[in-house]
């Protein structure tokens, strides 16, 4: 009986999973293209106890646990929301300071016909060791260099806005039949919402910092590259340009027609004696 009047109470739930009074606080832009700011913790925790009467069979226990799950959701979107957006505004502060030091645009290689060619991303381990063989076997290296993005062909450079810049899209609240209908569901309500913010807040913050060390590795990768390029430890990648005139026909026709590719990507080179020193 017991587990009947739990999942009678589920699929209840379910049901009214599209039915709420409450408001969605749906991202929205101003006049510029820029987000505007998500519900704050203060809003969210406005709530107005309904009064309504709970069907007598409701279980309290399961009632309150829904009550739980919902609020915690619902304050850990809302946190997520609100520090992203207050990533943003610090970011948009710093936009002329980021855009000088994550410059993409000069570590571009020229290609012909105007395009460009975005160098690989070069990874750099240092002190690495392997252990194998269940620990009967070592090898340890000073230095280890990984190609782990290689060369392509680009129209733009990268900008550090697509990897720092996020949105967190709307914000729908809880099914009405999960907002609280006394004083005590009230404070449950506040207490488990506060305790989601908090959670939303720091996922905010762990998410910007994964997108921040995404960033850095791939600028600094192209960088890396250009390093050992110079000193003759990596090779630059190829590439081939055929010209093949007029092409096309019928409906379009395309003149002066090049096509550009990479025929050779870059290399590490094993040969330290071609090495040159880097300069200072």
């Amino acid at each position: 009986m017991a587990f009947a009047r739990t999942f009678r109470l589920a699929l209840s739930i379910a049901a009214l999973m599209f039915f709420t009074g409450a408001p969605v606080f749906a991202q929205s832009y101003d006049a510029n293209g820029n987000p505007e700011q998500p519900p704050t913790l203060e809003e969210l925790m406005n709530v107005q106890i309904s009064g309504k009467e709970r069907p007598k069979e409701e279980n309290q226990e399961i009632r309150m646990e829904g009550i739980r799950e919902a609020a915690l959701s619902y304050g850990a979107r809302a946190g997520l929301a609100s520090r992203t957006f207050e990533i943003r505004q610090t970011l948009k502060l710093q936009e002329a300071y980021l855009d000088r030091i994550y410059d993409f645009k000069r570590l571009l290689i020229p290609a012909p016909s105007g395009l460009l060619i975005e160098p690989p991303v070069i990874a750099e381990s240092e002190d690495a060791m392997i252990i194998e063989d269940q620990g009967q076997t070592a090898a340890v290296a000073d230095r280890i260099y990984n190609i782990n993005v290689d060369a392509k062909i680009v129209a733009a450079p990268r900008n550090w806005r697509a990897y720092l810049e996020r949105d967190w899209g709307d914000i729908d609240p809880p099914p009405s039949v999960l907002y609280p209908t006394t004083d005590e569901e009230k404070q449950f309500w506040i207490d488990a919402l506060k305790k989601g913010w908090d959670e939303g807040v720091e996922q905010a913050e762990e998410i910007f910092q994964a997108d921040l060390d995404r960033l850095n590795s791939d600028f600094n990768g192209m960088i890396r590259y250009r390093m050992l390029l110079a000193q003759g430890i990596v090779s630059p990648p190829y590439t081939l340009q055929t010209d093949r005139g007029v092409t096309g026909g019928g409906k379009e026709m395309r003149v002066g027609d090049r096509a550009l590719q990479i025929t050779g990507p870059s290399q590490l080179q094993t040969d330290s004696n071609q090495w040159r020193p880097a300069s200072r």
